[in-house]
């Protein structure tokens, strides 16, 4: 598990780097491109990964309230902003990117 954190910040670097210099880039003319693909791809399995993980929450939870017989609508409005945020964050990243290489 450690490992994947690892990797997953050693290619937010390298993306980094590649966006902030593009001549770092393989094809300076079209550096982008491939920024855009590692972002999209990286994005999907973030997507994945944590919408899963908070639909999850809003199952266990909902189990639990219907136990207790008490639902507490704080707790469901922070995993409704906290899916909100994990399906709109990504894509506000593909989104700058592109507006980058609009601008280069």
């Amino acid at each position: 598990m450690k490992s994947s954190h690892l990797a997953l910040a050693m290619g937010a670097a390298i993306a980094v780097a590649l966006a902030a210099n593009p001549a770092l880039a393989a094809d300076s003319a079209d550096w982008g491109s491939s920024v855009n693909e590692g972002v999209s791809s990286l994005t999907k399995v973030i997507v994945g990964v944590a919408g899963g993980i908070i639909g999850l929450c809003i199952v266990i939870y909902g189990i639990i309230g219907a136990v207790k017989q008490r639902i507490e609508f704080d707790k469901i409005w922070i995993y409704f902003l906290s899916g909100l945020l994990v399906t709109v964050g990504p894509l506000a990243i593909v989104w700058l990117i592109e507006l980058m290489q609009k601008s280069s």
